[in-house]
């Protein structure tokens, strides 16, 4: 009998059985390929940021203005000893304008602009004399060894170095503006010299007139006419040997947001008005010797308005100080030239309230008048200042400085 063929179960081949094992090559190039792309994109995608963010970036040139520098810049110089680069421009600064005005030349002839490290003065007038300059020379050099002043008498032009560079530019130009003859300037003291403080805006507070009463120091009281005890603190002022002015209100620049007073004088009053109420402030302060403005930034650049005040302190006897609340001031100019004895604010004593910071001012009006003879400071009777002037007074004897009356200080 025939024997019965055994049927064979088909054999699977092994890439049937394990198709995962062994990718077929197509695929495999797919894979790479399609990870070739992700990694290329990857790459793009990141340069692409790179290059946005530096074009989002803003230039130097384009970048957002700074605030604009200070008038004065500080110019890039050692730093002298004990003394800071700002401290420094400013004495200087006020030994410049100082000079100018004692040798007859008016605010109002001078420009100040300020470049990179340099301040340059323009200046209607005539170039000071030799003898004034060298006496100039040697006051600015005391403030600080290394600065020098030297004159161009042929370019009309002064320099102040600091060692070799030049700090300060002064430029002359004439003709001068009529201005009163120059005072004599005698020669820079090596001690002694004379200081004046005169003290606005009292007679609000007795107090404050009592504790100025109390100092060792004769400060000069500057009186407001229109305040409640204007009259009561004159009195005291003059009882206890003190020199009393009016402290003649006036209009500022920023008027009417800002208020001088009620009865001030101002640029729209006809000049009667301006007389009527000026006699009203001498009925108000006593024994008033003199006055200076109180604010007055804008009546002070007035020429024929500040003459009618100068003619009526010219019949009431008095002397006139101008405090110089503008560079373009004429009140100084304008009284000596109608024959007024007549003096300039040298330094405000108290524009930061801070006791150390005015101790400060009050020392380097001392210097100031030991270096030049004689100086001239305002201040405000703030408790910082009083306080201020009570921890400073013995250092004018230190300095061999004495404080005297404002009215020893006039040019005549």
């Amino acid at each position: 009998m025939p024997q019965k063929k055994k049927s064979r179960k088909p054999v699977k081949s092994g890439r049937s059985a394990s198709p995962q094992k062994t990718p077929r090559p197509r695929q495999s190039v797919k894979v790479l390929l399609a990870a070739l792309f992700l990694l290329g994109f990857l790459i793009a995608s990141l340069v692409l940021l790179s290059h946005l963010r530096e074009t989002l970036r803003p230039a130097p040139a384009t970048a957002p203005p700074t605030a604009p520098a200070p008038l004065l810049t500080t110019p890039e110089i050692p730093e002298p000893s004990g003394v800071s680069r700002e401290d420094l421009l400013d004495d200087v600064r006020v030994e410049v304008e100082s000079a100018l005005w004692r040798s007859g030349i008016a605010p109002e002839q001078i420009r100040m602009t300020s470049e990179v490290g340099l301040v340059l003065y323009e200046i209607r007038g005539d170039l000071p004399s030799q003898e004034i300059l060298d006496d100039w020379a040697r006051r600015v050099q005391k403030l600080a060894d290394p600065l020098r002043l030297v004159a161009d008498p042929g370019g009309r032009q002064v320099e102040i170095l600091w060692e070799q560079g030049p700090w300060f530019r002064l430029r002359f130009s004439a003709p001068q503006i009529a201005a009163p003859s120059a005072p004599q300037i005698t020669a820079p003291r090596t001690g002694g010299g004379r200081v004046a403080i005169i003290m606005d805006d009292l007679g609000r507070d007795p107090q404050a007139a009592r504790e100025l009463l109390a100092l060792d120091v004769p400060v000069t009281f500057a009186i407001l006419p229109g305040e409640s005890h204007a009259a009561r603190v004159a009195e005291m002022a003059h009882r206890g040997g003190r020199e009393v002015m009016i402290h003649i209100p006036m209009e500022p620049q920023s008027y009417p947001a800002t208020n001088p007073g009620d009865d001030a004088l101002l640029l729209a009053q006809s000049p009667e008005e301006i007389r009527r109420r000026f006699r009203g402030f001498l009925a108000q302060v006593p024994y008033a010797a003199g006055g200076n403005n109180h604010m007055g930034s804008r009546f002070t650049e007035d020429r024929p308005q500040m003459e009618v005040v100068l003619e009526e302190m010219k019949a009431a006897g008095l002397f006139f100080v101008d405090s110089l609340t503008s560079g373009r001031s004429v009140a100084y100019t304008e009284a000596r030239r109608l024959g007024l004895p007549a003096a300039v604010r040298d330094r405000f004593l108290d524009n930061v309230q801070e006791v150390d910071a005015i101790a400060r001012e009050i020392r380097k009006l001392a210097q100031l008048a030991q270096s030049r003879g004689s100086a001239v400071g305002i201040c405000h009777p703030h408790a910082q200042t009083l306080a201020a002037l009570r921890r400073e007074q013995g250092y004018f004897r230190q300095l061999g400085v004495e404080v005297v009356p404002v009215s020893q200080l006039l040019q005549r």
